[in-house]
């Protein structure tokens, strides 16, 4: 296989697995890759958090509107 495809498939194991270590990355298109891949991450995270935090709210809503009827 590619040297770069290695690398770039062992940073993004490393991210999706939340490995702690730093992950070495020489080449720079690697690198991009990688920071793209770690920026939609954590958007991704924030989403997820942003709807579960609505979802409760929904769901509150709901009883709420559902006791006074």
């Amino acid at each position: 296989m590619n040297t770069k495809v290695d690398e770039l498939c062992r940073a993004i194991d490393d991210l999706l697995l939340c490995h702690p270590r730093k992950t070495l990355v020489v080449e720079p298109e690697v690198q991009e890759l990688l920071r793209v891949a770690q920026l939609r991450r954590e958007a991704g995270r924030r989403v997820a958090a942003f709807a579960a935090s609505w979802q409760e709210e929904s769901w509150q809503r709901l009883e709420a509107t559902l006791q006074v009827r």
